[in-house]
């Protein structure tokens, strides 16, 4: 305890820490120090923080220091608090929102959302008959509480880390990281410790999860101040490098000051014209923090860790994750993703400043948010196509599944598991590109029409195994929509479909396999709705 208390003290006057209260030393002790010679400021004797236990030991104590932790326990906000802000931020009457969706369509707009999958025909059908009135939280609390939960969303981030990264594949390990981010999920690990971890991590073993961020970014004190800026504070600083920012308030030198934190000696910054010119740089954070010149590398690293999470007056660190999961969720966000610098457009900001402030109130509880957002009927609406701001989140916006999102409905639907690589590299797609802005390919049409693996599955997979058992031909299109786009048929498409199964009754396990074909290739088939 006293030598985390004697950094801390450090921290402190170093400006790491923002207290509610002034130190002011008293004048009799102020004329002492008049009187005395003055000596050269001697470094303090600092313990060694080399291994993570010791570095987030210390990033945990500076956290439970913030004023804000004071105030958290008086914070109640709610679903219906998100529903009713964002009612009177959007300022429209009723008839503009979206009506509820019903239950067949909540289960799998959560299971694709939680678990990355479909629910099963199972999993649905009892969904549907439960005539449980909570059990739509329920079935929330059940899905992140499960070890397919922690691993899409392990998934998800380990995406977005390496999207940017040109590494040598021999020399990072993206499995390791997404094992070692599912299973922080998995323990409801807050994202300030998660992202704590990453950045303060050595960067030198590889089958350590988080020493892949760092080497994702190749331990280049430049691409990791880009990368730490983007994923964990939503802000594309990555222009600066070599010029002022051309759409933004970032100057270079503010952009070089950051990647100083990360360098494991001195920084220099490279002439803007002439690059064998070089001048020194002190790290600096984008606040103006700056911590003492004696700190190493390792001590930089937890700084710039605790400027970036802790400081109250970054409101960009709680933010951008908030705005990233809900843009994920709902199709929009409140700011472009990557894009929440100073000068950046925002629609509702009161809304998801409140959010990101109750976020951190919360310890930067990540299920907290997950369960907000998902019991908000704000949410639970139904899909509308989004033609304004004016419209935002008066309805879902539908949107493509991710790639694992289509290889796992496949999957599950055809047990075609050797399509998962084909689908993975042709459904690839940045996951910071809002939805608004997302279009499928020729290639990924192409694949599902004409994939042999997929073709084989529905040709002699066991879901066309269970269809052909099924002599009531209506019975057996409600068994096909169920299972591939888990909802049950319009009127409309159900005549339409058991007219084509008379039609081709002498062939019956062909017609099968032309509906199970027409459903897969469907819109529908790779969108949540």
């Amino acid at each position: 305890m006293v030598r985390v208390a004697r950094l801390l003290l450090v921290l402190f006057l170093a400006g790491v820490i923002v207290g509610e209260q002034t130190i002011v030393p008293s004048p009799v002790y102020a004329r002492k120090r008049k009187r005395r010679k003055k000596k050269k400021p001697s470094k303090p004797k600092l313990p060694p923080i080399k291994t993570p236990a010791q570095k987030l030991k210390l990033l945990r104590s500076i956290g439970a220091s913030m004023p804000t932790r004071k105030v958290a326990g008086r914070i109640r906000f709610t679903s219906e608090t998100l529903d009713k802000g964002l009612q009177v931020q959007i300022g429209l009457s009723a008839s503009h929102f979206a009506r509820l969706i019903g239950d067949a369509a909540f289960a799998r707009r959560v299971y694709l959302d939680l678990n990355g999958r479909p629910p099963t025909q199972g999993e649905l059908d009892r969904f549907v008959r439960n005539a449980d009135q909570g059990k739509r939280k329920k079935l929330i609390d059940t899905l992140l509480d499960g070890d397919e939960f922690s691993r899409k969303w392990g998934r998800f981030w380990q995406t977005i880390i390496f999207y940017n990264s040109d590494a040598n594949k021999n020399r990072v390990n993206r499995k390791a990281l997404e094992d070692w981010l599912a299973k922080k999920f998995k323990a409801n690990a807050g994202w300030d410790q998660i992202t704590a971890e990453l950045i303060s991590a050595t960067g030198k073993e590889k089958d350590n999860g988080p020493d892949n961020f760092n080497l994702a970014n190749g331990n280049k004190p430049e691409k990791l101040a880009a990368e730490t800026a983007r994923v964990f504070l939503g802000i594309s600083i990555q222009c600066a490098e070599c010029h002022d920012h051309p759409f933004d308030r970032w100057k270079r030198r503010q952009f070089h000051e950051l990647a100083a934190f990360f360098a494991r000696g001195k920084y220099y910054m490279k002439g803007k014209k002439d690059p064998t010119q070089k001048t020194l740089i002190k790290a600096r954070f984008l606040l103006g923090e700056t911590p003492p010149a004696y700190l190493n590398a390792d001590y930089r690293r937890v700084a710039v860790a605790a400027y970036l999470i802790y400081n109250p007056k970054n409101y960009w660190f709680a933010r951008a994750y908030v705005n990233r999961i809900w843009s994920e969720l709902l199709g929009d966000g409140f700011y472009s993703v990557d894009s929440l610098g100073p000068d950046s457009e925002v629609v509702h900001k009161i809304v998801v400043n409140r959010l990101a402030a109750v976020f951190r109130y919360r310890n930067f509880d990540t299920k907290w948010l997950f369960r907000t957002i998902m019991n908000s009927n704000t949410y639970q609406r139904d899909i509308r196509t989004i033609d304004s701001q004016t419209d935002l989140f008066t309805a879902v916006r539908p949107s493509r599944l991710r790639s694992d999102q289509v290889a796992a409905s496949v999957r599950q639907s055809l047990g075609a598991k050797f399509a998962d690589k084909a689908i993975a590299i042709t459904f690839k797609t940045n996951p910071s590109i809002p939805q608004r802005d997302l279009e499928g390919s020729i290639q990924q049409a192409l694949l599902m029409m004409n994939s042999r693996v997929i073709n084989a599955g529905i040709r002699s997979g066991p879901l066309k195994k269970q269809l052909v058992r099924i002599r009531d031909n209506r019975k057996l299109v409600a068994a096909a929509f169920r299972q591939t786009l888990a909802r049950r048929p319009t009127e409309q498409e159900a005549v339409r479909y058991t007219s084509y199964l008379r039609r081709h009754s002498k062939n019956r396990a062909a017609a099968i396999e032309d509906i199970l074909w027409v459903l897969l290739n469907s819109t529908e088939f790779i969108t949540k709705r």
